[in-house]
C-alpha cells in the first residue's frame, strides 16, 4: 500500500471522481434515452367498395393508393407508444388480433423494428422485419378483415 493522500490530492482526486461519475451519468442518460424508441401506428382497413379515402389519413392517402389498389380507405385507429430495444410493444385489433412490434435496433437515424400481427389464439398471421428512416413510415399489409384487408402504418423514432 502507498503513502496516505495529502488533502490538496484528495481534493484533486474527489474533483476529478465527480467528473467522471457526471460523465457516466449523461452516456447512460444518452443511452437510455436512445434505446427508448417511440411507436406511432395507423390501423386503417381497406377494401374494394364504395367509401373512398378517410380524410384522417391525410398525406398517407396518396401512399397507400400507390402502394395498394383498393378503392376505400378507412382509419380504425391510432395506437401509439414506447418500447425499449428488444422489449415488445402491443396494440389491440379488430377481430381479437394483436399488432406486436418489438425495436431491435436504433442507430444512425434509423430504427430496425420486428412487426407481428397475432390471431385470437397468438398464432402469427404476419411477421416481417423492417428498417425505416426516424420519423418515416412503413407501410405493413396485413391479414384479411371483413371484405378487405387491415394495413398498418408503422411511424418509429
Amino acid at each position: 500500500m502507498g503513502a496516505p493522500l495529502e488533502p490538496r490530492q484528495l481534493a484533486y482526486l474527489c474533483i476529478a471522481l465527480a467528473g467522471v461519475g457526471v460523465v457516466l451519468d449523461a452516456a447512460w442518460s444518452t443511452l437510455h434515452a436512445q434505446t427508448a424508441v417511440s411507436l406511432r401506428t395507423q390501423v386503417i382497413y381497406a377494401a374494394n367498395q364504395a367509401g373512398g379515402v378517410d380524410s384522417r389519413l391525410g398525406s398517407l392517402a396518396t401512399e397507400l393508393q400507390r402502394t395498394f389498389r383498393y378503392s376505400m380507405y378507412q382509419l380504425l385507429d391510432a395506437p401509439q407508444g414506447s418500447a425499449a430495444l428488444n422489449q415488445s410493444w402491443r396494440a389491440a385489433l379488430p377481430g381479437g388480433r394483436t399488432l406486436e412490434i418489438v425495436p431491435t435496433a436504433a442507430q444512425a437515424g434509423q430504427v430496425s423494428l420486428t412487426v407481428r400481427v397475432l390471431g385470437p389464439g397468438g398464432q402469427p398471421l404476419v411477421n416481417t422485419a423492417v428498417r425505416l428512416k426516424t420519423g418515416a413510415t412503413v407501410l405493413v399489409g396485413g391479414p384479411t378483415h371483413q371484405e378487405g384487408v387491415l394495413i398498418i402504418a408503422i411511424s418509429a423514432g
